[in-house]
């Protein structure tokens, strides 16, 4: 019985053993036919994209942004009065409104927005009325007075001119002048010393300047500063490699700058140090001067009573007087007539900037991009009323890779697309390339340029991302598909 039992206990593990194996064997073959085979598969994912038929257009793409030009309506009148006066502060506060509504003109009506296109002529602002009636009003007053003041000096000119004239034919024949005519000779030579010592006081007066400059700390500390980089730059400079031209270029420039700015601050301690040595000896001179003056006055005086007395005879003092008062007299009517065409000038500049019906008009067509007035505002000083960009000025600026510059000038024509609106281009032509690189220390060089954008532009935006393709060939009515739907392959 017992060894009935170990032969099954045996038969079992056997069996058990056994179909282990079979569990196994039947789960690799299961992964090598079917689940092994899936995952070294190729996924492949499509996507529809429909040929077309139309214009191709090849050649260099960048990309850049929509730039306006901006052209600005200026309020810049001048309204004030040279002769205008503050009135009493008494009751100032109570009369504020009327005053301002006296000296300046004020918006009504605003009619155009920001982002609004406007065509030449188009009414932009309305000016208040009673704003406008009353500075024309004040500069109308203004040149009445003017007008007036013009009069009289004209009539005062030619009333004094009449007296000058008798006093001048008066003083070529009478003698009796002659007396106080040696009184000014002799003033004439005291003045010459208070002259003299008026110069050397203004002598004293620079040495002492330049005597203060010499002991500016600043500029001293500047002078050091300079010397010790003029010395750092120029050891650079020297013990730079030759074939290092990179190097020796940057260091030999930076000498020049440190050599020429220590030159410069040399040459101004110098020229102060030449001015007090100068001055100097010029006042040791004038000195001099004052004495020989003082010791020969008595011999100076009677020359001059003497050479006095002969121009008193022949009229040539008279003559000097008579050509004084004329410019004298001519000066205040000149200034008269300048005031007034000045207060014409205001009145002419008024008239234009109000016009007929108070309004004021786009003088062109563009898009507005800022209004910086508002109905109520109050036109006091110079200011900006409004911004617009030219319709025939929108440019975009692009960065061109050093490969690509070589194959486009200014002139030449390009396509401008924006991404606002697919399926649409613009001409466009290269108004300009900057020849010197935007990006010197980059690993990539490239050198800007601006193209502008012609025909149609009202549907753009300041701002708007642009694609500028440069033309290098075109195709006209050919079957194409979208760069999106190639793909290469083990280089093919």
């Amino acid at each position: 019985m017992k060894e009935k039992w170990k032969k099954d206990k045996k038969f079992r593990r056997n069996c058990i053993l056994a179909g282990f194996a079979l569990f196994i064997l039947l789960g690799a073959s299961v992964y090598t036919l079917f689940i092994q085979p899936n995952l070294s598969a190729e996924t492949y994912v499509y996507k529809e994209e429909t040929v077309a038929r139309g214009d191709l257009i090849v050649g260099i793409m960048e990309s850049g942004s929509l730039a306006l030009g901006e052209n600005s309506v200026m309020y810049d009148l001048d309204l004030e009065l040279g002769d205008e006066e503050e009135d009493g502060e008494e009751g100032e506060d109570e009369e504020d409104e009327e005053e301002n509504a006296r000296k300046y003109l004020e918006i009504e009506e605003v009619y155009v927005v920001s982002g609004q296109r406007v065509s030449k002529g188009e009414a932009l602002f309305k000016l208040e009325e009673d704003s406008v009636s009353a500075v024309e009003r004040k500069l109308e007053s203004a040149l009445t007075e003017a007008q007036i003041v013009l009069s009289n000096a004209q009539a005062e000119y030619n009333i004094s001119m009449l007296s000058a004239k008798s006093t001048y034919d008066s003083s070529v024949k009478e003698g009796s002048r002659a007396a106080a005519d040696y009184q000014a000779a002799l003033a004439a030579g005291r003045e010459r010393i208070k002259g003299l010592e008026g110069e050397i006081r203004i002598l004293e007066l620079e040495i002492a300047m330049a005597q203060e400059k010499l002991a500016d700390g600043e500029l001293l500390d500047s002078y050091e500063e300079a010397q010790a980089a003029y010395t750092r730059a120029k050891n650079r400079y020297e013990e730079t490699d030759l074939h290092n031209s990179t190097a020796y270029t940057s260091n030999l420039t930076d000498y020049r700058q440190a050599k020429s700015q220590l030159e410069a601050l040399e040459d101004e301690l110098q020229g102060y140090r030449d001015t007090i040595a100068e001055n100097q000896t010029e006042i040791e001179k004038k000195q001099k001067e004052i004495e020989e003056a003082e010791a020969s006055q008595v011999l100076d005086n009677q020359k001059a009573e003497n050479n006095y007395h002969s121009a008193s005879l022949s009229g040539e003092l008279a003559k000097e007087i008579y050509d004084y008062s004329v410019d004298s007299l001519s000066d205040s009517v000149n200034q008269a007539q300048a005031e007034l065409e000045e207060l014409q000038a205001k009145m002419d500049a008024f008239r234009a900037f109000t016009g007929e019906d108070n309004r004021i008009y786009a003088p062109e067509d563009g898009l507005v991009t800022g209004v910086s007035c508002e109905a109520g505002d109050k036109l006091t000083d110079s200011r900006v009323m409004l911004t617009y960009a030219k319709e025939k000025e929108y440019t975009v600026s692009i960065d061109v890779s050093e490969e690509d510059v070589a194959a486009i000038s200014v002139g030449d024509p390009v396509a401008v697309s924006f991404s606002a609106y697919p399926g649409q281009t613009w001409e466009g032509i290269i108004t300009s390339i900057t020849t010197t690189s935007a990006s010197e220390h980059a690993s990539t060089i490239s050198y800007p340029a601006t193209v502008l954008v012609q025909g149609d532009t009202t549907p753009l935006y300041g701002g708007m991302a642009a694609d500028v393709t440069f033309v290098t060939d075109s195709a006209k009515d050919v079957l194409y598909v979208s760069k999106k739907a190639v793909f290469e392959e083990d280089g093919l």
